[in-house]
């Protein structure tokens, strides 16, 4: 019986995990589409009510600020919070994704500078990298700049992943290129919780 050769069993193994990020993503977008729907729905007026407040005292440097301190800082407010204020606020379309896929790239450049710099010189940090090596390494190891591309589009910690590269030393410039990837995340999640507020409306 011929054996399969163990590179063919890695390619494999990297097929079977690329679909099931694949298959997260269009799952998460779907449901992204349907929980706008449903607030839109049922909640509408309050969430009008929040939005055109953020508008008003914030506008569009709220959204990039908010971008900056979600991808830098992931125990912050999630990305998605700043897309649906947006959408229900109703700010102009590329100004909004403009303003938010440069905050998010710069909160990803700054968490990227802290786990190169920062993470490595306290013990926290080198136990930070421990608890983390374990889970985000092996896409790093395996993909190596396409990692990167990976967590800019998928349901991967993107800001996590940053502070992997990091902490790793991939090139600044490679880690920039693929974070600029988020500029098709954000577009695709706007006009998905876009299409979920005007369905429920």
């Amino acid at each position: 019986m011929t054996q399969i050769p163990p590179k063919h069993d890695s390619e494999i193994s990297q097929n079977k995990e690329l679909t099931v990020l694949l298959v997260q993503t269009v799952v998460s977008i779907i449901l992204v589409i349907g929980v706008v729907f449903l607030l839109a729905y049922f909640f509408r007026s309050e969430l009008l009510t929040y939005s055109s407040v953020f508008v008003k005292e914030f506008g569009y440097l709220g959204l990039f600020f908010g971008m900056v301190l979600s991808d830098s800082l992931p125990a912050f407010i999630p990305p998605d919070a700043f897309l649906m204020l947006a959408v229900s606020g109703g700010l102009g379309h590329f100004i909004t994704l403009l303003s938010m896929s440069t905050g998010s790239i710069l909160g990803g450049s700054i968490a990227y500078a802290i786990g190169r710099f920062l993470i490595p010189s306290f013990h926290l940090g080198r136990k930070f990298v421990l608890n983390y090596e374990e889970k985000f390494l092996p896409y790093v190891r395996r993909y190596g700049f396409w990692a990167v591309v990976l967590a800019a589009l998928t349901p991967i910690p993107y800001s996590w992943m940053a502070y992997t590269v990091g902490t790793f030393k991939m090139r600044f410039s490679l880690f920039l290129f693929g974070s600029l990837f988020r500029i098709v995340r954000m577009t695709v999640y706007f006009y998905a919780m876009y299409a979920g507020w005007i369905s429920g409306g």
